[in-house]
């Protein structure tokens, strides 16, 4: 159905065009339907010696691209949660089998606590969303899981023979390469590096055939000591002794990926994330409580009848009262870590990222580069900024992308509609706001995923400041000037280097652009309708508690 509307589209668009026509455009577009059938050909290559603005940009190293549009992939992840034990061999195959066994288990229990709220009679005082709020999470970290999982693989077209030659050619020379001399370790790591950045359609062939060789760490390109015209002379250290190398990019990548997995990371937003869990999943308890006819009367119960009012129970049907809200903790408990621990993924990606960046800009600095134990190289010559620029962005991205944003783009939406919820209930019943379970639970998850957020915020522009960093350009400048007065001879070369290295500057500052949520922040329009209403909402809440009107937000004419 779709598809005949489309074409009814495009076929009364081109009918209503063709009375604008004059006589000169339907010349023009015969010639455009005939194309180069009749053009003389010859064959050709593209010069991998220059760079394109995709290779600054960081596009020449793609990632994974979804296979179905966001919509598409949010009601599958909503069919697949929703209808769970039918797709068990799916969820094994994106997950594993303890996972799979682990989901279903919190699906039956909460299928369990359900029909248990059915068919109690509602005169034990829990709410509904104590019971089935759980099956909301559940949809959010399906459909994240379905968006994260649901990547298209590249298969190589059949219409180009001669790219398939060549592809299989240097897929054999790598498959044959331990038994080669490493002057031809050397020529494939050229073409592998060429390949990658002008050859995407060659390079998924080559890494569906040498996938084996990759699990099995051995990555020939990273291997390599032959000085080509991709390589740059760096200085590393062994010890006390300063040494040079000829080393290509993939070669110094590879070294700053291995001081970046040597890292020890921080679990303190781990910890934090099961304190809010646990948090989150004892609040309706501490609610109950609180809403105790006496407080007072409190310290006298005993332990048992604490947790008899902690729980619910207190009438005839106390068991299966107690039972149900005994599965309901146990299925929001174990969600709510699920998705904090999706943020904790998150968060060390995000640190990991920084840490890409902080040792890239320890490169050009010898004390710097020899304390962080990476090479050293100095932007004297055209073919070292060149390699310097493709460094910086293979490293910019390296590592989780799209999934990462998934994830980080959930919570930012999650927490809009947090606080959303919660304005609208200040606004309305701003004295009574305490006394709903849920409202608690709100502020708790307002709390966390703002102080999440705030994290991300902060790692992701101290991350694009570090690349952004052109003082490294600058004093790489000052350098060659310094180089020019020592050495006059070589003005006219140190004056070409200089010259790029100003073009390099002004390049990152057009390109680079300030760090900002994936989310609604990708979209100006839906950026500011969202800070519209939730400023708005904001604005509400504190003049009608203060007293006072006050506007966060200006619409700007």
């Amino acid at each position: 159905m779709a598809s005949k509307v489309k074409d009814a589209v495009v076929w009364y668009q081109k009918k209503i065009g063709a009375y604008d026509q004059q006589i000169w455009e339907k010349s023009v577009e015969q010639r455009e339907i005939k194309g180069l059938r009749n053009k003389p050909k010859k064959t050709g290559h593209v010069k991998p010696d220059l760079i394109d603005v995709d290779l600054v940009r960081g596009s020449a190293f793609a990632k994974a691209k979804p296979e179905s549009p966001w919509t598409s992939l949010t009601r599958k992840g909503i069919v697949r949660v929703v209808f769970f034990p039918f797709f068990y061999r799916w969820w094994i195959q994106v997950t594993s089998r303890a996972i799979f066994l682990l989901l279903l288990a919190l699906y039956l229990l909460q299928a369990a606590a359900a029909v248990l709220y059915m068919s109690i009679p509602q005169t034990h005082g829990i709410p509904t969303t104590e019971v089935f709020g759980a099956i909301w999470l559940m949809l959010l970290l399906g459909t994240v899981h379905c968006q994260i999982v649901s990547t298209r693989t590249p298969k190589p077209t059949s219409s180009s023979g001669g790219k398939r030659r060549s592809c299989s050619s240097r897929c054999s020379s790598l498959r044959t390469q331990d038994s080669e001399s490493t002057r031809h370790e050397s020529e494939t790591e050229d073409l592998m590096w060429e390949d990658f950045l002008h050859c995407a359609e060659c390079r998924s062939s080559c890494t569906s055939e040498t996938g084996q060789r990759k699990r099995l760490g051995h990555v020939p390109w990273l291997h390599s000591s032959n000085p080509g015209l991709e390589r740059v002379s760096a200085i590393v250290w062994e010890g006390n002794d300063c040494k040079k190398a000829d080393m290509s990019v993939l070669e110094i990548s590879g070294m700053i990926m291995n001081r970046v997995n040597l890292y020890t990371p921080g679990i303190g937003y781990q910890v934090f994330g099961n304190l809010v869990s646990v948090t989150l999943g004892l609040t309706p308890f501490a609610y109950r409580l609180a809403q105790y006819r006496d407080l007072d009367q409190l310290t006298t119960l005993s332990a048992n009848e604490l947790l008899s009012v902690a729980l619910g129970g207190g009438s005839g049907s106390d068991v299966m009262v107690i039972t149900m809200v005994t599965l309901s903790f146990l299925v929001r408990v174990c969600l709510i870590w699920l998705f904090f621990f999706l943020l904790s993924v998150a968060e060390r990606t995000y640190k990991q990222r920084l840490l890409f960046a902080k040792l890239f800009g320890h490169l050009t600095s010898a004390r710097r580069a020899r304390k962080s134990e990476v090479p050293h190289f100095r932007l004297k010559k055209v073919q070292n900024i060149k390699m310097w620029l493709s460094l910086r962005s293979y490293l910019k991205r390296r590592g989780p992308q799209r999934s990462v944003d998934v994830i980080v783009s959930s919570a930012f939406l999650l927490t809009l509609s947090v606080v959303f919820i919660c304005c609208a209930q200040l606004l309305h019943v701003h004295e009574t706001f305490l006394e709903c379970h849920y409202n608690w639970e709100l502020v708790v998850w307002c709390s966390s995923l703002s102080l999440f957020l705030l994290r991300f915020v902060t790692l992701g522009s101290e991350t694009s400041k570090k690349y952004s960093n052109t003082s490294i350009l600058l004093t790489e400048q000052i350098n060659l000037y310094l180089k020019m007065e020592k050495k006059p001879n070589k003005k006219e070369e140190l004056t070409l280097v200089n010259n790029v290295l100003k073009l390099a500057t002004k390049l990152l500052k057009e390109l680079d652009t300030p760090f900002r949520l994936y989310g609604l922040t990708m979209n100006p329009l839906l950026y500011n309708i969202t800070q519209v209403v939730i400023l708005s909402a904001v604005s509400g809440v504190i003049s009608d508690l203060l007293g006072f009107n006050l506007k966060l937000w200006k619409i700007k004419s």
